[in-house]
């Protein structure tokens, strides 16, 4: 497996990750019914077949662990996101994202006086 396929399976390692979170909800809500339903547990299935047997595979081709870490950090970073927040803020922190691409300097003072103002040792 070379750089780019590494840097593949991780994405699809950490979309299947946010994918299973909201369909396994999704599911146990009642929202589906049953062709759907069939559906959603063959696709949650799959969803795990790839976090679980992907990330292995990640460590075998990875002779220093970075990407093993790195994939495992992103995902515990996004189970605390899915966890702490509904999904509609998720859209509101895409505009935070977009406002650090446009003035980097402006976003980190304002996130750093919140996070100083709530007892942050940065």
């Amino acid at each position: 497996m070379n750089e780019k396929q590494l840097e593949q399976i991780s994405g699809a390692i950490i979309t299947s990750f946010i994918n299973l979170h909201f369909l396994e909800e999704a599911k146990v809500s009642g929202l589906f019914k049953q062709r759907v339903k069939n559906n959603i547990k063959r696709t949650i299935d799959d969803l795990m077949d790839i976090e679980y047997k992907y990330f292995s595979k990640i460590d075998e081709v990875d002779e220093f662990e970075f990407g093993d870490k790195l994939v495992a950090n992103y995902m515990e970073f996004i189970s605390m996101l899915l966890n702490k927040f509904k999904f509609n803020d998720f859209s509101k922190m895409q505009e935070v994202a977009m406002a650090y691409g446009l003035d980097p300097d402006a976003v980190t003072k304002v996130s750093d006086k919140i996070l100083f103002k709530n007892g942050a040792n940065i």
